[in-house]
């Protein structure tokens, strides 16, 4: 029997507690996490414990966990402008790595520096000979949103229009403006990649216009084959009330609701004409796929890095686009 994978989680805190706790339900030894602070660290440990019962060492600073193990894996889920550093770090150390959306974002740096940067961690990983993949989870409802289709007898057809709205609480403090398609924005640009494979952004056919609470991006892209799809994207902050989730492609959408199945279980729920399906849940499928693709089980993860810094060239576009109302 092959001896279990190692992983670790810089920013556990967050949406990174996520991560380490597919980890260890996939079956890897979660052995460490990293935090600011040794308070910081110890706190997220006792929550962690509470969580899935891990019993793995907190760190208080990512140098410190990486002097004090070996990791197979390590999942970057530190703030945005951080993901650079780490991710190289978690390369250095010799580990795969998983590094939460977007790729790289810092207020302080111009797009063509953050992309250069995106470059270089596609570069790093690829003479690392390590698997480098983005959590862009959402990129899993292609195969879901295919599936309800063919049980319902709907054959969707080329993708020639794409439309995806996405909305969120915004934290405790609510999410205005750009921000909201800095966190929000590689989601529905993954899973129109995920149903148009390879192409990029026409020329000249972007706009992106900014509300406090909503954002609405549309461009065309051109698809290997030559076709090109109509894309729009909303993202918006709810504060309150049902969040709206829906995509699909040649107008027949589908909603997507998160939830807890009978057995307690979360689960993608997909709706679509009031016929409902249920599908594993998109992180962990996200996460799945990365431990199958180190163990070699799996050809690719979910989202590779390469399709990452793709992902993060057309959001930094449609963001330099932006144009407030």
């Amino acid at each position: 029997m092959a001896p279990e994978l190692t992983a670790a989680v810089i920013g556990a805190s967050g949406i990174g507690k996520h991560h380490a706790k597919w980890f260890q339900r996939l079956g890897c030894s979660m052995d460490a996490i990293a935090g600011t602070s040794a308070d910081s660290a110890a706190a997220t440990t006792a929550k962690l414990g509470d969580m899935f019962g891990f019993e793995g060492e907190g760190y208080a600073s990512v140098e410190e966990m990486l002097a004090a193990g070996r990791y197979d894996l390590i999942s970057i889920a530190s703030p945005e402008e951080c993901h650079y550093d780490h991710f190289m770090r978690a390369l250095d150390h010799g580990a795969h790595v998983l590094c939460e959306k977007p790729l790289i974002f810092d207020r302080d740096l111009a797009t063509d520096v953050m992309l250069q940067r995106a470059g270089a961690m596609v570069d790093a990983a690829e003479d690392a000979e390590r698997v480098a993949a983005v959590n862009t989870q959402y990129v899993a409802g292609v195969d879901a949103y295919m599936s309800l289709m063919a049980e319902r007898g709907i054959a969707p057809g080329a993708p020639k229009s794409f439309f995806m709205q996405m909305e969120s609480r915004g934290g405790a403090e609510g999410t205005d403006f750009e921000q909201i398609f800095i966190d929000l924005g590689s989601h529905p640009i993954s899973v129109m990649m995920g149903f148009c494979g390879p192409g990029n952004m026409v020329e000249g056919s972007a706009s992106c216009a900014v509300e406090q609470k909503r954002v609405d991006a549309r461009f065309d892209y051109a698809m290997e084959c030559g076709d090109v799809c109509r894309v729009q994207i909303v993202c918006a902050n709810r504060p309150e009330g049902e969040l709206v989730r829906r995509y699909g492609i040649n107008d027949r959408l589908v909603d997507y609701e998160g939830r807890n199945d009978a057995e307690g279980v979360y689960r993608a729920y997909l709706t679509c004409d009031g016929a409902e399906s249920c599908h594993q849940d998109f992180m962990e499928g996200s996460i799945e796929r990365f431990v199958d693709a180190v163990k070699g089980d799996a050809k690719r993860p979910r989202a590779t890095v390469g399709e990452g810094c793709e992902n993060l060239r057309m959001q930094l576009t449609l963001l330099d686009l932006a144009e407030r109302r």
